[in-house]
């Protein structure tokens, strides 16, 4: 019980702008717990996405506009920007058309070149562009992928985690991924998606089951991308398939469903 409660406060403070002030004990324990929870803050983070949406849109004469804004920038405060940090190094190493080793070194430079700024620009204005037309659409409908997509993004995350060798050996992704129980982990992402697939047959919402098919394609092809692109997964690259594949879901929502 006490390792879980500090993977969860643990997950708070990497994962999110939530502040947590205070240190907590980092083993291979909590650090499992840390991950696992990681979707869970997911759908915490949508459920204030929805309920700001489904507030606004009830509440007040809010334009669908300024509330598709309001939503887009509610995730960068929620999160931090941490996932859109890692969208913004992933770009500009490799839109630097350099080898690996080159776009390895770029992914440590903490300095944001023309690449990244145009890259997390165009992200931001996809992401604002399908959630409006989703909002248009929909209006009160959206209030579910409000609430799942931040989840399923999350749950595509770990499995990118899981299943892919780092790109190098030094790093936060290569030290948690040195320490956790990689089985124990494993077994909560499926039964994390075993446990959404029952809610969705529950609510007879099958359109959020096609969602998770959708993650399983996207974290197959990214996979393959990294690979080929910087020998594996690192922090960076983890944010930035979390912010990616928001916008891809956004997308599905929009184009099948």
């Amino acid at each position: 019980m006490k390792n879980s409660a500090i993977g969860f406060l643990l997950a708070w403070q990497f994962f999110s702008a939530i502040p947590v002030k205070r240190s907590f004990e980092m083993n291979a324990k909590t650090v499992t717990w840390m991950y696992a929870f990681l979707p869970i803050i997911g759908v915490i983070m949508g459920g204030i996405y929805a309920t700001t949406a489904y507030g606004l849109m009830t509440y007040s004469d809010i334009s669908p506009l300024l509330l598709t804004i309001v939503l887009v920038v509610g995730t960068i405060v929620v999160t931090g920007g941490l996932h859109l940090d890692g969208w913004i190094d992933m770009s500009d190493a490799y839109f630097s058309y350099g080898d690996k080793e080159k776009r390895l070194a770029i992914l440590d430079d903490p300095r944001t070149g023309a690449f990244g700024v145009i890259s997390v620009m165009c992200l931001l204005l996809l992401k604002i562009g399908f959630v409006y037309e989703a909002i248009v659409q929909g209006h009160v409908a959206i209030i579910p992928f409000l609430l799942c997509i931040p989840f399923l993004a999350r749950i595509g995350v770990l499995t990118v985690f899981l299943t892919t060798e780092t790109s190098k050996q030094t790093g936060l992704a290569a030290y948690f991924k040195g320490i956790i129980l990689k089985k124990q982990l494993s077994i909560s992402v499926v039964l994390l998606c075993v446990s959404y697939i029952v809610i969705c047959i529950a609510l007879a919402n099958y359109s959020l089951l096609f969602l998770l098919f959708a993650v399983f394609i996207g974290v197959n092809l990214y996979r393959k991308w990294i690979i080929n692109n910087f020998g594996g997964v690192s922090g960076d690259l983890l944010g930035a398939h979390c912010e990616g594949m928001e916008v891809l879901l956004w997308l599905v929502v929009l184009l099948f469903i």
